[in-house]
């Protein structure tokens, strides 16, 4: 986070009127005239939502109160103001101060929440919020989309799974979403059910299974051995060619883009699906409002990459790469999540067989992006500077790209293997993807670059991923690969035959 403050300023303003709306307590009765005034005044400015009203009423209180139910009552008022006035020091006095006074109280964990994200205490946070799912989850609208992916983030990095886990799977027991990104409800049950499963508690992972539509993860976890006991019903929600999981996908989607047609997130998860069904002029017809430009948002990156990808499917590789030649331009720094379409960008160049101008959009963007794109992203440019030289005949320059970028095998071992591959050094490929497949993570990532484009979902034809099949045929990689996943088996390959847009049971009418 770039500043301490950043979690509180993610709580909607709305949350002052429910701070001010629904009172642990109610407030007490016989009061002062000069405290019943305050409060009153106070009330009435959150119901404004005016901060500054708030405390200017009820700070001058404080001093004068004792502990007692007329103090609680003023300092839970106080408890959101404070954090958006920017007073810190005072929010986490007051919220400590109550939390021991009204333990149960939704409202006063959810401060607890945030201040720990903010003092970047993030595993004491995913703990608190854990517990407030679990205890007091309609609490949980005080916090936005940006906060609990921030928490989680962070958790990532520091590698701390276990806090991660408790904290996504009580939020998929409570079986709720931030109003501003309700699809993060698929995310949470993601999470959970692989947290599950490693647990051994495969009944609940598999009751969780009906929130996830997607046909992409569905079809990921039908290649990860991790999901072994589960593939029987992943196999059920998938169908023959994937076609029930599309369907279904297909039919919440453009639903809820019909309910929404103005959400960007709706219009992305509506093109997604007409991907899903291979309706791939669909999907650039309906998304070509849709620019690139400084400061767009995520979902509009991603509808932007989706657009890319149909164009690509329709044999349209200039057009894709035209549209993905935009992002080269933009402010990164004010459009952060853009930086993955620079990746995107320099990869088709150099499948198109542009090696030179590929070599030029990797080196481009691995500087614009420092500081910005993670190591596991900067990595994949480094991938590229090296296919890239490699297919120009510059072998002396891709072995020092090389030398540079081994080493650094444990940000991103797949991208470390496609580089040598490329450079012709397969024996070192097979080493270190003998050593990926002895770490969990790594060795799930493997387990993806190895299934053949036919497998995948709106894949084009890719030299790169042809590497990886070749690569499948040493006798040493294939069993590493059959003991941690497998290739998807044929008969759940995507068709790349375009389906109908699946109706509404019951209606007779088209959803578009």
């Amino acid at each position: 986070m770039p500043a301490r403050a950043s979690a509180l300023a993610l709580i909607s303003l709305t949350a002052l009127m429910l701070v001010a709306a629904r009172p642990a307590q109610a407030a007490p009765s016989a009061l002062p005239g000069d405290l019943g005034s305050a409060i009153a005044a106070a009330q009435a400015a959150a119901q404004r939502e005016d901060c500054p009203g708030v405390l200017g009423a009820l700070d001058p209180l404080v001093p004068g109160l004792d502990k007692g139910d007329e103090r609680t009552f003023v300092q839970r008022m106080r408890l959101l103001c404070l954090g958006r006035e920017n007073r810190l020091d005072e929010l986490g006095k007051v919220q400590r101060e109550l939390v021991e006074l009204l333990p149960r109280d939704g409202v006063v964990r959810a401060f607890g929440v945030l201040i720990a994200a903010d003092e970047r205490r993030f595993v004491d946070a995913a703990d608190q919020l854990a517990i407030l799912a679990a205890t007091s989850p309609a609490t949980l609208d005080m916090l936005s989309a940006a906060a609990i992916r921030e928490i989680s983030n962070q958790l990532r990095r520091a590698d701390a799974r276990e806090a991660r886990d408790k904290m996504l799977i009580a939020l998929a027991r409570s079986d709720w979403a931030p109003a501003d990104h309700p699809d993060m409800r698929t995310g949470f049950a993601e999470v959970a059910i692989r947290a599950l499963v490693s647990r051994g508690e495969t009944a609940e992972a598999e009751s969780l299974l009906e929130r996830i539509d997607e046909p992409e993860l569905l079809t990921a976890m039908m290649v990860d051995r991790h999901y072994v006991a589960l593939w029987p019903v992943i196999e059920t929600r998938l169908g023959p060619a994937g076609s029930v999981a599309a369907d279904r996908y297909a039919r919440a989607s453009l639903e809820a883009f019909g309910t929404s047609p103005n959400s960007e997130t709706a219009l992305r998860n509506a093109a997604d699906a007409m991907l899903m069904l291979g309706r791939y002029q669909d999907v650039v017809d309906m998304t070509e409002q849709v620019g690139v430009a400084t400061g767009m948002t995520r979902e509009a990156v991603q509808i932007i990459s989706l657009r890319a990808r149909a164009l690509a499917m329709l044999k349209r590789g200039d057009a894709a790469e035209q549209l993905l030649r935009a992002f080269t331009t933009i402010d990164l720094e004010r459009t952060p999540d853009a930086t993955t379409a620079l990746i995107t960008h320099a990869e088709l160049l150099d499948e198109a067989g542009r090696s030179a101008q590929g070599l030029e959009a990797a080196r481009s963007a691995r500087v614009r992006a420092a500081g910005i794109l993670n190591d596991f992203g900067l990595r994949w440019l480094d991938r590229t500077e090296v296919c890239t030289l490699s297919a120009l005949g510059r072998t002396a320059e891709a072995a020092a790209a090389l030398g540079r970028l081994k080493p650094l095998a444990g940000q991103n071992h797949a991208a470390v293997i496609e580089a040598l591959l490329c450079a012709h050094r397969d024996g070192e490929a097979s080493a270190l993807a003998l050593e990926a497949f002895k770490d969990d993570d790594a060795g799930t990532e493997l387990v993806f670059q190895f299934q053949p484009t036919g497998a995948l979902w709106a894949a084009a034809p890719s030299r790169l991923r042809d590497l990886w099949a070749g690569f499948l045929t040493r006798p040493e990689v294939r069993s590493a690969l059959e003991r941690k996943g497998r290739v998807l088996p044929k008969p759940y390959w995507p068709s790349r035959a375009p389906r109908a847009i699946p109706r509404t049971p019951g209606s007779g009418a088209s959803l578009t």
